[in-house]
């Protein structure tokens, strides 16, 4: 009856130690399974953001000039305006209008904007109304 008791213990240990085998190599696989599809997607996801990037740069090729306002300032010393260029094309300001009138007396910190840049625009004391700031063909338009 020794014997038999021991031989069953054994294949009961047997049994427990081919179970814990047999969870460690499913985890293994599973893990190997998913990290296979995660770089997958994220070859994938390069991909198209390589394709998103090339979209918009092509877009902002045709636009041209992408200029945006950043912040306006008037005091006693003059009215300021920035702009940054967050296109792919460089803008060189050509003039400014005021209310429809061709401003005099402006002055500006770079010429041209350079891409990913800012440059300020200084104009007369006093200035407001509607300000049309040319960049070649392009015109950035705003209310002071």
């Amino acid at each position: 009856m020794g014997d038999t008791t021991r031989l069953c213990e054994r294949r009961r240990r047997r049994g427990a130690i081919s179970e814990v085998v047999a969870s460690v190599a499913m985890l293994v696989v599973t893990m190997a399974v998913l990290g296979g599809l995660g770089i997958l997607s994220m070859g994938s996801i390069r991909s198209a953001d390589g394709l998103l990037l090339s979209g918009s740069q092509s877009a902002a090729n045709d636009a041209g000039v992408l200029l945006t306002v950043v912040s306006t300032q008037s005091n006693s010393s003059g009215t300021y305006v920035w702009f940054f260029d967050y296109g792919w094309t460089p803008a060189r300001l050509s003039s400014v209008y005021l209310d429809g009138g061709l401003v005099t007396g402006w002055a500006t910190s770079c010429s041209p904007v350079h891409v990913r840049e800012m440059c300020s625009l200084a104009l007369p004391a006093e200035t407001h109304g509607a300000v049309s700031v040319l960049f070649g063909s392009r015109s950035v338009a705003l209310t002071l």
